[in-house]
């Protein structure tokens, strides 16, 4: 099968094309065919060489695609399905996995490009701990970046456990997962405040259901923007998209006891936090990791009711995932980048 491998930390083709075999699929797994992968900020820090992936690697975890072949008896229903999978191959057998935390899941196979070979290629492996069946409503592009660009934010908005009218201020709104973060806090009657770098994409934002749009704000407009609707100390919460370059300003933007939901990080460093000020207006911090497989599920619900429209702003040939990665650093677009995976 052909695969896109990491080349280099460093030039600007990082990708090459390869002939390498396909997996054979072992008892309690199959075997699918790529249709699409989408392209992540994972993606990215995995191609700097800021995670796991070294040289060799197949990386690309927003897949979706057809079974083909199962590896026992009891997968045979799968073959032929349409699917989109987790990102996490978890063991579904260790304690973390019965107590439904398959994200902390380390006793399974791991992360698709980071722990085993993942989607820039024309076939994975899954098993059905990591795989849910697309609706015909939902065509391949769709189903490739459910998991990550908008599981991801159903998951942390549950974490920021909000009530109706609540104000979020969400971070890095004009990328992938921020976008759809914004559609699904719209959906949930949220109040939305929407933070980008980009004038470009303000227009956008607000059709996606954003309250008000702010583009690089300092934490004095942020409070201000949250004081017009109705929350005269600050957000209620924050969904922390970029990471590093928008954390203390995020901090100083919530009112006391708000809460700020970390995402992502853009920029991977050691930064210095103001504990004083976390102290003083007792605000909480929450981690909220990748999707797992009940919000997998629930994203695709979201997409079918129409209430999440999922935005593919371009796609590419496996063959030109160097110039998606170009594209992609450019910033130019919101929503996602997919390549689409063909034989």
């Amino acid at each position: 099968m052909r695969a896109a491998e990491l080349l280099d930390f460093t030039s600007v083709e990082r990708f090459g094309l390869i002939d390498m075999p396909i997996p054979t699929a072992a008892q309690g797994e199959f075997l699918v065919k790529v249709s699409a992968c989408g392209i992540c900020g994972h993606d990215v820090l995995a191609r700097n060489g800021k995670l796991k992936a070294s040289k060799g690697h197949v990386i690309g975890h927003e897949i979706s695609g057809t079974v083909v072949k199962a590896g026992s008896d009891e997968l045979i229903s799968w073959v032929g399905k349409r699917v989109a999978l987790v990102q996490r191959r978890p063991c579904g057998k260790c304690a973390d996995c019965a107590q439904g935390l398959q994200t902390h899941c380390r006793k399974g196979l791991g992360f698709y490009g980071d722990d085993i070979q993942g989607g820039y290629a024309e076939y994975v492996l899954a098993d059905p701990l990591n795989t849910a069946i697309l609706p015909d409503s939902i065509d391949d592009r769709t189903g490739s970046i459910l998991s990550c660009a908008i599981g991801t934010g159903i998951r942390a908005i549950k974490a920021a456990a909000l009530n109706e009218s609540d104000v979020i201020l969400i971070t890095g709104a004009g990328g992938g997962v921020g976008i759809h973060a914004v559609e699904i806090a719209a959906s949930k009657n949220l109040k939305v405040i929407a933070q980008t770098s980009s004038k470009s994409k303000v227009e956008m934002l607000l059709e996606a259901g954003a309250t008000k749009v702010l583009v690089n704000p300092s934490p004095e407009e942020i409070r201000e923007a949250a004081k017009s609707l109705g929350r005269d100390r600050g957000v209620d919460a924050v969904l922390e998209l970029t990471g590093t370059p928008t954390f203390q300003s995020s901090l100083r933007s919530m009112r006391p006891r708000g809460k700020l939901v970390l995402v992502g990080n853009t920029a991977p460093e050691e930064i210095g936090v103001s504990l004083g000020l976390i102290i003083l207006k007792e605000l909480q911090i929450i981690g909220s990791a990748n999707a797992d497989l009940k919000d997998l599920i629930e994203a695709i619900g979201l997409v079918q009711s129409g209430a999440v429209k999922p935005i593919v702003s371009n796609t590419y040939q496996l063959e030109d995932v160097n110039q998606a990665h170009l594209d992609l650093d450019s910033r130019s677009f919101a929503g996602r980048l997919v390549i689409t995976v063909k034989p």
